[in-house]
């Protein structure tokens, strides 16, 4: 207790001042400040595992190339995409000036391909498109020479004695007004790129001569 003097109108006397009290938190805190030092100042660090390399993540290897790569003809570039029991799944890209129905044929030939379906887009400086007239028993057809999109192409193959590969393919192009034709495809001269996905199956399928259409129709 501190005692203080206060003047006064009797004189003087000793008056008593307050006894200076901390809060409680102020003692909790010097508590943790001294726990903390000590820690600090005295503990080790918990110890870091090395990391060494049987540790690390191992980076996924990449699968081997397929031995089985496709054949690609002049003209053509292939690349197998995928593969699902002995059903294959190949990308064709044709170059600028290729004629693509020669093209799909060659690489069925060379691939020993028994049976396939096809679909793509690019696009052609011609092509020779036509309307099979079932009265007639023949094809019509349109040659178109000028710089086209090919909308759509889509066909399959299906090799037969009598027949040859047995290649089918129809095609739609769009000229620069807009406008579009299609039709059975005879001939088209890819420029600049014609990017076709071709699946072939292990099982053939062939074609048969129909005395009724005289047209060589799948015969499954």
């Amino acid at each position: 207790m501190v005692m203080t003097r206060t003047p006064s109108g009797n004189g003087r006397r000793l008056h008593a001042a307050r006894s200076v009290s901390h809060p409680s938190w102020v003692s909790s805190v010097s508590g943790v400040a001294l726990v903390v030092c000590v820690v600090a100042c005295g503990a080790k660090a918990p110890a870091v595992p090395a990391t060494t390399s049987a540790t690390l993540p191992r980076a996924q290897e990449p699968l081997p190339p397929s031995s089985d790569a496709p054949v690609a003809p002049p003209g053509v570039r292939a690349k197998l995409i995928g593969e699902q029991g002995a059903t294959r799944t190949y990308q064709l890209v044709l170059a600028p000036g290729t004629e693509a129905m020669g093209a799909i044929s060659d690489f069925v030939i060379a691939n020993h391909i028994q049976a396939a379906h096809f679909h793509g887009l690019g696009a052609c400086t011609d092509a020779v498109l036509a309307y099979y007239d079932p009265r007639s028993h023949t094809y019509q057809k349109t040659e178109y020479k000028q710089q086209m999109e090919i909308v759509s192409i889509i066909g399959d193959a299906a090799p037969t004695p009598g027949d040859g590969v047995g290649l089918h393919a129809h095609m739609g192009v769009a000229f620069a007004d807009g406008t579009m034709h299609g039709g059975h495809l005879f001939e088209t001269h890819v420029s600049p790129t014609m990017e076709l996905e071709l699946t072939a199956s292990p099982v053939s399928v062939h074609r048969a001569y129909d005395e009724t259409f005289k047209a060589w129709l799948l015969a499954p």
